[in-house]
């Protein structure tokens, strides 16, 4: 229970903080999921405990699924769209 909330106030303050830089996605890569303003089906990276794997940006997780990661940038493809 405490692992979902803290999981809740994590994607809330991404929101609230990558507010001016677009709306927040979900990048699903693997089994790790983090907050992105990517667009929906770009390109996405998540890191988590030093590991960093691709994936896809959706606009909203598949059940059952919590944000476990941080968002991890553009990495080996700086030319996605929403990569600066």
């Amino acid at each position: 229970m405490r692992y979902t909330s803290l999981s809740s106030l994590s994607l809330m303050a991404a929101a609230v903080l990558l507010g001016a830089a677009g709306p927040v996605h979900i990048c699903q890569a693997g089994k790790l999921t983090c907050a992105t303003t990517m667009p929906v089906g770009g390109y996405c990276e998540c890191t988590s405990q030093g590991n960093t794997q691709d994936g896809t940006v959706v606009s909203k997780p598949e059940p059952h699924r919590k944000v476990n990661a941080t968002a991890g940038g553009c990495g080996a493809h700086p030319g996605a769209p929403g990569c600066p």
